[in-house]
């Protein structure tokens, strides 16, 4: 068996082009150098559990005279199969009969490419139809992708159906939630009807990824609006094809600002005091305030970037925190003064004891 060698597909025009079928192995032209090739006994059941070791796919240059030149009359694909003759395997000298086909192509995703916006087309024709198709080993059909046309026959018998003439080619946006970055493979799983077993895919074009949405971010400010204190910003992150975050040094970007305006909407309209990475919406970015912030407002600032996709989203601004004020010292609590008596009063007061100690005296001579 030839070992295929996996390509890497971005969003550039024609990249999916090299996913075709038919395209001549360098080492030995008659195998396909992309996808490859196995066949199960009927009712084997889809479930990629049940499927064995993948072979070289032959490419058909004797296809049978029934099968469509290429699909949608693409010349820029070709037939592949069990063997030249896009045949079925023999056992005791008789074809298999009703037989499960797997034909699959491996290649690599550009880390640029987002992973929510990528929908390759293919346009494909089969002997005798295509079932199901497969994104890393997860059944679309069980996704409920009806929209591709799976089953092709629809509730006709598979095994009958000639999803290989003109005019019974499928095209298809293969919009996927399993798509992932790195490698993927793309099974299609063809039910084959005696004698024939073949498939042929053109998957060219078009650019593979519709329009991406660029990040987004909702900074706030937390903390006491006084000079001298710690104020904290923070920011949640969101990108509408689930695009991660760039959370290096050369990521999300910050910038604390002040302004004498309680309405801010980009940091070039106040004053910069503080810039730099955020490493992330799980991080913090702390600020401490100035004298200067006296009676200003304080805004933190943030220009979301994710690691794929359109990466450089919209600077925000958080809304306007303060205006900031200088704090008041407390003041001392002035002690209050004793009362005291005058002449006059301390005249009274002397008589007073007096008399009260005279009153004492008689009571104790009367004892």
């Amino acid at each position: 068996m030839q070992a295929q060698t996996p390509v890497t597909i971005d969003c550039s025009p024609n990249s999916l082009a090299q996913l075709n079928t038919g395209q001549p192995s360098a080492a030995n032209p008659a195998i396909d150098g992309r996808w490859r090739f196995q066949y199960l006994q009927a009712y084997a059941g889809s479930s990629p559990v049940n499927w064995g070791s993948f072979g070289d796919a032959a490419i058909v240059t004797n296809r049978n005279a029934n099968w469509t030149s290429t699909p949608a009359n693409s010349s820029a694909a070709q037939w592949i199969g069990l063997n030249a003759w896009g045949s079925q395997p023999y056992i005791d000298g008789a074809n298999y009969g009703n037989i499960d086909a797997l034909f699959q192509v491996e290649f690599n995703l550009d880390p640029s490419v987002s992973l929510g916006s990528f929908q390759p087309s293919m346009t494909y024709s089969a002997d005798n139809s295509v079932v199901d198709i497969f994104i890393n080993g997860q059944s679309q059909l069980a996704r409920g992708a009806g929209t591709w046309g799976l089953p092709q026959a629809g509730t006709t018998n598979q095994f009958n159906y000639n999803g290989f003439g003109s005019y019974r080619w499928l095209s298809i946006a293969m919009a996927s939630p399993d798509w992932q970055a790195g490698a993927n493979t793309i099974t299609v799983y063809v039910k084959s009807g005696n004698p024939a077993m073949g498939f042929a895919a053109a998957i060219s074009g078009a650019n593979a990824c519709v329009a991406n949405d660029a990040p987004s971010a909702v900074p706030a400010v937390s903390g006491q609006p006084e000079v001298g204190q710690t104020l904290t910003g923070t920011y949640s992150y969101a990108d509408t094809e689930t695009d991660p975050e760039d959370s290096s040094s050369a990521g999300t970007r910050y910038q604390w600002v002040r302004s004498a305006n309680a309405s801010l909407t980009q940091a070039a309209q106040g004053t910069v005091l503080q810039s730099g990475s955020t490493l992330g919406a799980a991080a913090t970015v702390a600020y401490t305030t100035q004298a200067a912030d006296d009676k200003a407002y304080l805004y933190y600032c943030v220009t979301p970037v994710a690691v794929r996709g359109t990466l450089v989203g919209p600077e925000v601004c958080s809304a306007a925190f303060g205006p900031i004020k200088t704090a008041t010292p407390p003041q001392p609590v002035a002690a209050k003064a004793v009362p005291t008596l005058g002449i006059w009063g301390l005249l009274g007061l002397s008589g007073l004891m007096a008399g009260w100690g005279m009153a004492r005296s008689r009571r104790r001579a009367q004892r």
